[in-house]
């Protein structure tokens, strides 16, 4: 079996407060984006599963989550029945596209048909909420609000069509740090001049214009990734830009690929080699 993994953006992200358990409680508007991971599974000898990696520098081992998910997949289907995965990473590593959390969601979902489990929606919805914040939303395979530490997620259809770009510096923003830094000098991010529309599946219609309240925290150390925002705003065609996630990847938003290939033609002559740089669609 092989299985795609995208990545994700957020175009909304508003910090609601702090929890008692240490995470934020947020209203986050995310969107997958076409970048995947690409992950292959095959059978292995009962019990045992294995994870080999290629283009990521991250660990294989028990504390990867695609490991930690295929090991909920087992316990919670009652198998003995073992698997190969080889993951074919595409999606910067802590660039807060949530290549991780997609690995992990897509893992659940794979093995649990892979291995004929039978677990239901709701026990993978559970399951992925004991593996990170952002691994229910792929569950979803959809544009979502999702609330909470990020966990609930209400699945919307936006109302317009958009393509953009993905510009990476090529390091990553830890996000315990990003919202520990937020924590201690709360800001609201700056609101964008795009209004997103977004219809829920009761017919009622939400409007979010770009923001993430990330920013302010995360532009005062990485000056690199507020420069980039700058310069995307700057360029004909783009529409709006914003941070993704706790960064380090901005992202700019514009109404065609041609567009969006041009501004990507731009960036690599402007930010160099070391950049990493991806005309994408919104998948809405």
């Amino acid at each position: 079996m092989t299985v795609r993994c995208p990545a994700k953006i957020n175009l909304y992200l508003r910090i609601v407060g702090q929890r008692p358990d240490g995470f934020h409680n947020l209203e986050t508007l995310m969107c997958p984006v076409a970048v995947y991971d690409e992950m292959t599974l095959a059978p292995a000898a009962d019990g045992e599963v294995s994870l080999r990696l290629t283009g990521g520098d991250i660990s294989a081992g028990e504390d990867n989550l695609v490991m930690r998910a295929a090991r909920l997949v087992q316990r919670l289907g009652g198998t003995r029945r073992g698997v190969s995965i080889t993951l074919q990473k595409n999606i910067p590593v802590g660039g807060g596209l949530a290549g991780g959390s997609s690995n992990a969601a897509h893992t659940l979902m794979a093995l649990n048909e892979f291995w004929d489990c039978a677990l239901t929606a709701r026990q993978l919805d559970e399951a992925a909420a004991t593996l990170g914040s952002d691994v229910n939303f792929f569950l979803c395979r959809k544009p979502a609000v999702c609330t909470g530490r990020g966990e609930l997620v209400r699945p919307v259809t936006l109302t317009g069509k958009w393509h953009g770009l993905l510009l990476n510096p090529g390091f990553g923003v830890p996000t315990p740090w990003a919202f520990k830094t937020y924590a201690a000098h709360p800001a609201r991010g700056t609101e964008g001049a795009l209004t997103l529309a977004c219809r829920a599946a009761d017919g009622g219609v939400s409007e979010f214009k770009l923001r993430n309240d990330l920013e302010p925290a995360v532009f005062g150390k990485y000056l690199w990734i507020a420069a980039a925002k700058a310069w995307l705003l700057a360029q004909p065609g783009v529409l709006d830009s914003l941070m993704s996630g706790s960064g380090a990847t901005v992202f700019a938003l514009t109404a065609t690929p041609a567009e969006a290939g041009r501004v990507a033609r731009s960036a690599r002559e402007y930010f160099g080699p070391e950049a990493w740089i991806k005309p994408v669609e919104l998948l809405v």
